[in-house]
């Protein structure tokens, strides 16, 4: 069910099409019929579906990124139509699924996905772009730009592996794309990956991409993007900030990421046919506890060795985790059962089963670890958990919703509504909603950056993580990623 809440996706466009211009037309049709018209009805209201290139054996990954300007002092228009990249040897390959539509002025200081594709290996010398429809609107003037007709050629110099994920980086100068007042000519400057580490960064799992997309929090723009496994999700960072660990649901197994060079160390197997979900680590460093949603347990791994220790039975459909600050206990949500197990990790048994309500889809806990936020798909109420007495001691009036992140410092919470696509602001202890700003679609999970005072919202259903200002609570900007983003951690 978790699967399919979060990976709805229409691929036949012209049925979904003729369905939704269908539905108001339509009068007494049987109960099953109604269901199935009323699946494609939700479909109306969500994005075209993205035509991607099949993917051959051997191919790698190529991500190009469109970074905006830092001002512009009028907004210049136009439409890319195509963008092809060519290989030394000449071969060409279009990369570009769709046709974009950019404004100068709707890309200041933003960062936009122009397209991600999959290529053959070789180094490729040049990127052409197509365009169309140019307009220059200047203090209330628009002029319509000449647009070459057979495109434009940008020299670059990137390397396709196989297997790997590649990122290039167009910075776009608008004042310089415009020759006499009357031409189109695009002036991008286009970069690799950085050498070095920039900055402090935040890691976000793409599950449909099987990348991470790595946003450098000073910028708040996307410097590289990685290949792991099939459909990563959940992510924790080592308490000494030196690796990173990504659970894989497609290809049940571990990926092991180094942070100082952002590089895959080594891929761990997990427990077969798992579908691992989430993962959490023990305060010591020394101990990784991963969701087996399919298998109804939660593994014990050491994070060196990556041996199993303990294989622990829960119930149905473990989705979430959380360990307490002290290290003690393990809550699992348990989204099959509408419960949440209290694992002691000294002994890896379970000495407690909450009952919560239905579908728990996430738990976090406070600082303090004196109580837990378990959030709900199919409940207008999120459970608040004393972790002393081990009892649901209130609720929160969220509405469904996907996430509860705790302030680092008050007692209010944050939380990801999905209701609305917002970023809901809660005290708990009086059950009240103090507030909300609209973020992207399918607000998943949230992560504090402490030393910006910045909350992080990760979109699954805008492929995109917005970023709140966490003491205006004003939305400061949203960062692309690839594609269905799931989980997100934070590095200091």
């Amino acid at each position: 069910m978790l699967r399919s809440f979060f990976s709805l996706r229409f691929s036949t466009s012209d049925v979904r099409r003729a369905t939704c211009q269908m539905l108001p037309r339509i009068g007494h049709v049987p109960r099953a019929i109604r269901h199935l018209l009323f699946l494609f009805l939700l479909a109306c209201n969500l994005p075209p579906p993205v035509v991607t290139t099949p993917r051959r054996a051997g191919d790698g990954t190529f991500v190009l990124f469109l970074n905006g300007p830092a001002k512009t002092p009028f907004s210049l228009a136009f439409d890319i139509t195509a963008v092809e990249a060519v290989r030394a040897d000449g071969a060409r390959h279009p990369i570009l699924n769709q046709p974009r539509s950019i404004d100068s002025l709707k890309l200041v200081e933003r960062q936009i996905l122009l397209a991600e594709s999959f290529l053959p290996p070789g180094r490729y010398r040049q990127i052409h772009l197509a365009a169309a429809k140019a307009q220059l609107n200047r203090t209330g003037q628009r002029i319509d730009l000449s647009v070459a007709p057979e495109g434009f050629t940008f020299d670059v110099d990137f390397e396709i592996t196989a297997n790997e994920a590649t990122p290039l980086f167009m910075t776009w100068n608008v004042e310089g794309s415009i020759e006499k007042q009357a031409f189109l000519r695009p002036a991008f400057a286009f970069a690799g990956r950085g050498k070095e580490v920039r900055g402090v960064l935040a890691y976000v799992t793409d599950e449909n991409s099987n990348m991470v997309t790595i946003i450098d929090r000073s910028l708040d723009r996307v410097v590289d993007v990685l290949e792991v496994g099939q459909q990563p999700k959940g992510i924790v960072v080592a308490p000494n900030s030196s690796r990173a660990y990504i659970v894989n649901s497609g290809s049940n197994n571990l990926t092991i990421l180094d942070i100082r060079t952002n590089t895959v160390l080594h891929t761990a197997n997990l427990e077969g046919a798992a579908n691992p979900t989430e993962i959490a680590m023990h305060p010591n460093g020394r101990i990784l506890y991963i969701a087996n949603t399919a298998l109804n347990s939660v593994s014990v791994i050491d994070a060196t060795s990556f041996q199993t220790i303990d294989l622990i039975p829960v119930d149905r459909q473990p989705v979430a985790l959380a360990v307490d600050p002290t290290g003690t206990k393990l809550l699992v949500a348990n989204m099959g059962a509408n419960t949440v197990s209290v694992i002691d990790t000294g002994r890896n048994r379970v000495t407690a089963t909450i009952p919560v309500e239905f579908q728990p889809v996430s738990v976090s806990m406070d600082s303090d670890g004196s109580r837990a936020f378990v959030t709900h798909l199919r409940s207008q109420r999120t459970a608040l958990i004393a972790l002393n007495t081990l009892r649901a001691t209130g609720r929160m009036n969220t509405g469904p919703a996907t996430y509860v992140l705790p302030d680092v410092n008050t007692r209010r919470v944050f939380v990801s509504q999905l209701s609305g696509n917002r970023l809901g602001f809660f005290d708990p202890n009086i059950d009240a909603e103090l507030g909300s700003v609209p973020v992207g679609a399918e607000p998943n999970r949230l992560a504090f950056d402490v030393d910006r005072d910045k909350i992080y919202v990760v979109n699954r259903g805008s492929d995109s993580v917005t970023v709140v200002d966490r003491i205006s609570r004003v939305v400061k900007t949203e960062i692309p990623t690839t594609k269905r983003p799931f989980g997100i951690a934070i590095v200091r």
